[in-house]
């Protein structure tokens, strides 16, 4: 018989994953980010969205950058896309590797 190694999980690899990750600075940091992130990606999606009949012009344009920040944020409040989860375990990885 041939002894097959045992695969992780991707629940059990995320768990790893967090439980090396002990500076909250970093997690806060890679939060940020990952709202950014989202903030220029749903940014680029609502202006293919016609807001001239709510508010239209300057303003709309304006509308649309605080309804793409807010909908970012909630998005990373949420868990959102697992960017900010690598973003901190590549930080860790760098902190442990600088010390």
């Amino acid at each position: 018989m041939v002894d097959v190694p045992a695969i992780p999980s991707l629940a059990q690899s995320r768990l790893e994953l967090q439980s090396k990750v002990s500076d909250p600075q970093e997690a806060q940091k890679a939060k940020e980010f990952e709202a950014v992130f989202l903030s220029q990606f749903v940014d680029q999606m609502m202006k293919t969205v016609d807001t001239s009949t709510m508010t239209g012009g300057r303003d709309g344009d304006m509308w649309r950058s605080f309804m793409s920040d807010a909908i970012s944020q909630s998005l990373v409040d949420r868990g959102g896309l697992g960017l900010a989860q690598n973003i901190e375990s590549m930080l860790s990885a760098y902190r442990r590797g600088a010390s």
